[in-house]
């Protein structure tokens, strides 16, 4: 069943999929998406000093193969997106580009994993 639901993502064939649930594993067992992001490793770094609060960038601290495989899945979403595939995460990906212009391609790939 969770073959068939991330196969339905325009941009994300069988292989791809194969390799999300086999670094992710049953994703049921996370309670919230902040926990999936944390697993993976893509949660926002906070650093906190009395008045202090600063957020930087993701804490690597997950799954280095489970980020990679994410961050191909969502240039192939956007691939997709160019060949006539709409998809809601595409659409994301482009509004994060145009929101900055000195957003760079990783730090909107990354945030759209998020």
């Amino acid at each position: 069943r969770d073959l068939e639901i991330l196969k339905s993502i325009p941009g994300i064939a069988e292989n791809t999929a194969l390799r999300i649930i086999s670094e992710l594993g049953d994703i049921r067992r996370f309670n919230n998406p902040s926990q999936l992001n944390a697993f993976v490793g893509v949660d926002p770094q906070v650093y906190e000093s009395g008045n202090l609060t600063a957020h930087l960038s993701i804490s690597k601290r997950g799954t280095a193969i489970g980020r990679k495989v994410l961050y191909l899945a969502i240039n192939q979403i956007q691939s997709a997106k160019k060949e006539g595939n709409p998809c809601h995460i595409a659409d994301y990906y482009e509004k994060r580009k145009r929101s900055s212009e000195t957003a760079s391609h990783k730090k909107a790939a990354i945030a759209s994993i998020h």
